[in-house]
């Protein structure tokens, strides 16, 4: 499942809030193993590592790392939810990012002038999340942040005129428009 997500957030972390289930998709972050996955998917961790980390999930300790990532799910979800709807982002969300990307930091090496992560704690892979939620943050395109208008997920719009409403076209957007069609055809039929 986790393999068929779309990645259309335009941003790691806003692809990490994205991987929330709703009434439509349960949630794709099962277990380690479908996290780690993910997390090789779209490129903060290679699939080697993916499959190291996995390989040393035992149950208790990658059920705490799998818990934490969907911790680390909602703090991004409720912070760039809120830039995204023109409300300001709550508090505690802002002050809890702020520390899982310090946290993140200090676990960080530098390769050239780009923060570099090694070992095999099962956390690994949150930690350039973390620091790619505060990066997009401080430094946007915040300007570009919407919510898609069928779904919940989160994108960062890079169409030139900055229209795009919909997560993609070829799933929310055709959705949309064959509501659009279908209420148009049943008008007319009246």
């Amino acid at each position: 499942m986790v393999t068929e997500l779309r990645i259309v957030g335009g941003d790691p972390a806003l692809d990490l809030a994205n991987t929330v289930g709703d009434d439509r998709v349960p949630d794709p972050l099962e277990d380690y193993a479908s996290f780690a996955a993910w997390a090789a998917r779209i490129g903060v961790i290679d699939e080697s590592v993916a499959g190291r980390l996995t390989a040393r999930a035992r149950p208790a300790a990658g059920g705490r790392a799998l818990a934490e990532a969907r911790s680390l799910r909602a703090t991004v979800d409720a912070v760039f939810r809120a830039l995204a709807t023109g409300s300001s982002p709550p508090e505690p969300a802002l002050a809890q990012l702020v520390q899982r990307a310090g946290d993140a930091v200090e676990r960080a090496g530098l390769v050239g002038r780009e923060l570099a992560w090694d070992g095999d704690e099962l956390e690994r892979p949150l930690w350039p999340l973390a620091v790619s939620a505060l990066d997009l943050l401080r430094h946007g395109p915040l300007d570009r942040l919407k919510a898609c208008e069928d779904c919940p997920w989160l994108f960062l719009d890079t169409s030139r005129n900055r229209s795009r409403r919909w997560c993609s076209m070829e799933d929310c957007g055709t959705r949309v428009k064959m509501r659009r069609y279908r209420a148009r055809r049943t008008t007319a039929g009246r």
